[in-house]
């Protein structure tokens, strides 16, 4: 079954599951990248030229059709258990798991960041949209079948769930 990262922006998903991939020899899917294939646009594109009611259908879209493979690891945008039931979709099909960063340590992750769409209006408001982005988003990531704490998280975290 394929165990799909979630978490808010910055947390980690695409980096620490990476590794993880590569330390436990399964194929890796992050779902902005096969978005950004399928359309020919980066992620800030999308939202930019299209919105992000677009950028959702087109998420949704390939977390319902896309052929999973038995342990994979997926990295999920930061948004993407909170719309469409895709929530409820990737814990039928496999099981997720939620990389729980502190809200500090978001703002300082996000602070640099100039890649994500949802900050480009946000940057001189930035702890007050995040502390109330993520207080919205949590209450769907905490809904995940394993939860783990990842201010420091290590792919040895990640290896305790993912059994193979």
């Amino acid at each position: 079954m394929p165990f799909f990262l979630i978490g808010y922006m910055g947390c980690g998903k695409s980096t620490i599951g990476k590794k993880a991939s590569n330390k436990l020899g399964v194929p890796f899917l992050d779902l902005d990248e096969l978005i950004s294939l399928k359309t020919g646009m980066e992620v800030h594109e999308i939202f930019t030229r299209k919105g992000e009611d677009f950028f959702r259908q087109t998420e949704s879209s390939i977390i319902h059709n896309y052929p999973f493979k038995s342990n994979m690891i997926v990295a999920t945008g930061g948004g993407t258990p909170c719309f469409c039931n895709n929530h409820q979709f990737m814990r039928s099909v496999g099981v997720t798991i939620y990389l729980k960063v502190s809200l500090g340590e978001i703002i300082n992750r996000l602070q640099l960041d100039n890649k994500r769409p949802l900050l480009f209006n946000n940057k001189l408001n930035l702890n007050d949209f995040v502390v109330e982005h993520f207080s919205i988003r949590e209450k769907e990531y905490l809904t995940s079948n394993h939860i783990i704490e990842s201010d420091d998280i290590s792919v040895n975290d990640i290896q305790q769930i993912i059994t193979i």
